[in-house]
């Protein structure tokens, strides 16, 4: 067993003894600082996808290009992803489906929490305040909660590569998270590639023939979609309808 396999056996261990979430959070950064004191076993993944490229293609396509998959429970309770960020790279500011812990393994990276001072009412609006910056270097960790508990943004200031290994928990809502921008005052769903096509699909359906478009919803509707699609379905229904 190497590093990392042992890594997500404690892993699965501590999640699944007592405790509520924060313990688990504060346990589960240790394991994570602990594993990204050293970044040899990380060198060894990335050099079998180098070597075997068919390992790469079977990565499943996510929200954030530069994410890898090295680890899933059977049960579905973490998910273990690296993010391998090139030089200036940041991301835009986000929510999340569960907890996570995210922790550097390489060079720095930084962090910028906010809350919403909004009460959330309003569909695709937000005001933002920024809460807390930081600046995480190889072995230490950050956290976030789910949903509007969890707004954050990251990004690499150095000059060259860095990377995090992310912790995520078992999802409270699942296929999408949502983005920020508190200059607009805008909130947006992000999808998958897979899922964001069927979304654009949808939405210009709508705009090309209305009538027509709604028939098509509807049939849509009457065959298995999962939740976050119905959502995109109905929603557009009643904007049709409105």
């Amino acid at each position: 067993m190497d590093r990392f396999e042992a890594f997500c056996g404690k892993l699965e261990t501590m999640l699944a003894g007592e405790g509520g979430i924060m313990r688990k959070l504060e346990n589960g950064r240790e394991l994570v600082a602990d594993l990204n004191s050293r970044p040899e076993w990380f060198f060894d993944r990335l050099k079998k996808m180098v070597l075997d490229p068919a390992s790469i293609e079977r990565q499943k396509p996510g929200i954030w290009p530069n994410e890898f998959t090295l680890h899933r429970a059977a049960d579905r309770s973490f998910v273990v992803l690296a993010y391998i960020w090139d030089a200036g790279l940041a991301d835009t500011i986000h929510d999340h489906g569960s907890w996570g812990i995210i922790g550097t393994l390489v060079a720095k990276l930084g962090e910028r929490k906010y809350e919403r001072t909004d009460d959330g009412k309003r569909e695709g609006y937000c005001t933002l305040r920024e809460t807390a910056f930081g600046l995480f270097g190889p072995g230490e960790t950050t956290f976030v909660l789910p949903l509007d508990k969890g707004l954050h943004a990251m990004d690499n200031p150095t000059d060259g590569i860095a990377v995090s290994i992310n912790v995520y928990g078992k999802t409270v809502r699942q296929g999408f998270i949502q983005f920020f921008d508190p200059v607009k005052n805008t909130v947006t769903r992000a999808y998958p590639p897979r899922t964001l096509k069927e979304v654009l699909a949808v939405k210009t359906l709508a705009a090309i023939d209305p009538g027509r478009a709604e028939g098509v919803f509807r049939e849509a509707l009457a065959s298995s979609r999962p939740p976050q699609l119905r959502q995109e379905y109905e929603e557009a229904l009643r904007k049709l309808r409105g």
